[in-house]
Order: structure tokens, then C-alpha cells, then sequence
């Protein structure tokens, strides 16, 4: 079984007064076995995508098919512009997908109903890993948010990929965020190749696929800024409130583990021990608590969670480094350096964050992001092709 720890950066609190504080949730899975994939891409065919675009989403085809899957894995095809319908069923690599040309508007919207509709009709099946591709030049409208969250429902993460050299990476980030998934910067056909690299090789080593965290929230708590590291994946928008709820999360992936940073405050601690929220993921359980003291002096010297501080100052710089803000995130880098002496896992997240800050443009950055993960150690490493 796997397994789930919840802790926060100081287990004591004062006793008689308010929490305001900082916590994470750590996953590990126990499964080695790799998952078979289904494969459905999303292309869109408007004339926006006329030329480059369409030889682009061409070829994307044709090197799935002949180089990606394996014998288990299986593709469907989904195109859109003014509507979308599904173009393919699923197949296999020996299969065929019927050409396709471009022309007409861009509806994001009509093409995340197309997915709904078709993940629908075949179910969630958790012994596959879904994985839905869309690749576009982000020249829409926002579709619906609550349409985009629920691809998840079906065991499906989705990762948007922005094609040609003029693409608009802000809906498509903001797609795959929803989604559980990364954006992924590819102008020409050569950035699709290094993008479906990263993401098949991501695809090939899912153990678990988009599982659902349950949370139960004591009375009096109130849990904000759910953010899944080192990706910087906002996981719900808005506090959490008393009571229950299903979080969605983006795959495992063999050899690897989940990070949830957040930020919790209570209406009162009281003296001695105090239940704040429950965790439960793929079998396991986790109870996050705080201990009351009226000792101010016990409290102060209380040791501080160097893991859970590492986890939620990276979610911190993700989430600054996706909104463009490098000065502040430039200065939690900083902060973040000083824990390597303490930490195993620090200095290879200065690393990657530095790399992810440096990135020449706004698509590198995001897609420098989305390739990042952390291992079982708590080591942050850029995912190879």
C-alpha cells in the first residue's frame, strides 16, 4: 500500500489562540508496475493553424503512431475548430488515423465537451493511464474551468502543447493546470519531438492514474493555496473549508513522489493535542495534527519540518515564476539555498528553480516547469526525453 504523511513546519502551537501556519502532504507509492496508456489527442484544425500549424499536427501523428506507443497503449484522435468531433476511435500502433485539413474559427470550448463526451462513453478505468494532448496555438477563448477539471474524473490528466512559432501559451497553461497536467512550448515539429519525449517518457512510467485525494476538515480549519510541487499545479482554487472533500492529482510516476504544499489557519488550538484535517489516497491515511502548549519558550524552540518548509517554498516560487514575479521568486530561491546544508534535497532545487527563473522565454519557462519532478528522496530533477 502506499503510503501518505501530512505535517506541518512546527507540530506545537500556542495553546488559546489562532493558528496560522504552513503545511505539506507527502505521497509515496509502492507500485512498480507501469500502467498501459491511452492516448487521446486533441488537434486543433482552425485556419489560424493553416501551414505550419497543420504540418506540424501531421507529423505529430504519424510519429505517435510509428515511434510512441507501445503494443498496450491506444490513440484516438479528437479535432476542432468552430466545433469539434472525434475523429478517430481508439486504435493501436498498427492502426491508421484518416488525414485532416484546416480551416474555420477556434472553439476551446466545443473541443473539452468533445473529450467529456467521449471520455464518457468508455468510462474510468484505473489500470490505464490517461493522458489527453492538446495541441493548439492558444488562440481562443477560455473554455469552461468546471468542464477542464472534470476530464480528471475519468483518470485522465491533460497536457497542452503550444504549436507553431506564434502560440499564446495563457489559456493552454491555465488548461493544463485544471487539468493536472503541464503546458509544453513547441513551435516546430522538432519541439513537438523533444515535448512528447518528455511527456511519453512521463506516459510510460504512471503507476497510479490521477488519484483522488480525500480530505476531511475539522471544525474551526480553513486550508488554502493547494499547490502540488515541484510543478507549481494549483489543485483548487479558492479555501477549503469543515467538512469533506475530493481532490483530484496529477499522475504518479514510478520511482517518484506527490508533494501538496498549502496554508492552514484554525479559529483555536486548545491545550494539548488537536486534530486539524485527515488525508486518505490510494488506501492510505494521514491525520494532520498540532500539539496546544501555553509555553511560549517550548514553542519558540520547537524544531521546524526542514521537508515540509523545502516543499511549500518551492510551491511558493512556482507559483511567482508562472505569474512572471522573478524578483520575489528570485528572493525565495535565495532562501531556499540556505537549507542545503540540512536538507538532501535542497540544492537540487535551487538547481532546477534557477533553470526554470532563467528560461529565455515565457513558453520555456512553463514548459521547463512541467518537466520537473521530484523523487522518492525528495531530490527535484528537470525529467529527461
Amino acid at each position: 500500500m502506499p503510503s501518505i504523511a501530512a505535517n506541518l513546519v512546527k507540530s506545537v502551537a500556542l495553546s488559546n489562540e489562532p493558528l496560522n501556519s504552513r503545511g505539506a502532504i507527502t505521497i509515496h507509492g509502492d507500485n512498480e508496475n507501469e500502467l498501459p496508456m491511452d492516448l487521446l489527442l486533441v488537434l486543433d484544425i482552425s485556419g489560424s493553424m493553416s501551414g505550419e500549424g497543420e504540418r506540424v499536427l501531421l507529423d505529430s501523428v504519424v510519429h505517435t503512431l510509428d515511434h510512441l506507443l507501445r503494443p498496450t497503449d491506444r490513440i484516438a484522435v479528437i479535432t476542432f475548430n468552430n466545433s469539434a468531433s472525434l475523429h478517430s476511435n481508439w486504435t493501436d500502433s498498427n492502426g491508421t488515423i484518416p488525414g485532416f485539413s484546416t480551416g474555420g474559427g477556434t472553439n476551446f470550448g466545443s473541443a473539452i465537451n468533445e473529450v467529456l463526451t467521449f471520455l464518457g462513453s468508455h468510462g474510468r478505468d484505473d489500470s490505464r493511464a490517461g493522458i489527453v494532448l492538446f495541441l493548439s496555438d492558444g488562440h481562443s477563448s477560455m473554455p469552461n474551468e468546471e468542464n477542464v477539471r472534470t476530464i480528471t474524473e475519468f483518470g485522465f490528466t491533460m497536457h497542452t502543447i503550444g504549436v507553431t512559432s506564434g502560440a499564446n501559451p495563457t489559456f493552454l497553461q491555465n488548461m493544463a493546470d485544471l487539468a493536472r497536467g503541464f503546458y509544453f512550448d513547441a513551435p516546430g515539429f522538432n519541439d513537438v519531438k523533444k515535448a512528447f519525449g518528455s511527456i511519453f517518457n512521463y506516459g510510460k512510467t504512471v503507476v497510479y492514474s490521477a488519484p483522488d485525494l480525500d480530505v476531511e476538515i475539522s471544525d474551526g480549519v480553513v486550508l488554502s493555496e493547494l499547490i502540488q510541487t515541484p510543478q507549481g499545479v494549483n489543485i483548487h482554487e479558492g479555501d477549503l473549508k469543515p467538512g469533506h472533500h475530493t481532490l483530484s492529482l496529477t499522475h504518479m510516476v514510478k520511482d517518484s513522489r506527490g508533494e501538496l504544499a498549502f496554508k492552514i489557519s484554525a479559529d483555536n488550538v486548545t491545550d494539548g493535542d488537536n486534530l486539524l484535517a485527515t488525508f486518505q489516497c490510494l488506501g492510505a491515511k494521514a491525520e494532520l495534527r498540532v500539539r496546544g502548549t501555553l509555553d511560549e519558550t517550548e514553542l519558540l524552540e520547537a524544531p521546524q519540518n526542514i521537508d515540509v518548509t523545502l516543499i511549500t517554498k518551492t510551491g511558493d516560487v512556482t507559483t511567482l515564476l508562472k505569474k512572471g514575479d522573478e524578483h520575489t521568486a528570485t528572493k525565495i530561491i535565495t532562501q531556499i539555498k540556505t537549507l542545503e546544508n540540512s536538507h538532501p534535497g535542497a540544492s537540487s532545487v535551487t538547481k532546477t528553480l534557477t533553470e526554470v527563473k532563467d528560461a529565455k522565454s515565457d513558453g520555456e519557462r512553463l514548459e521547463t516547469l512541467g518537466r520537473l519532478t521530484t523523487t522518492k528522496d525528495g531530490k527535484t530533477k528537470i525529467r529527461e526525453d
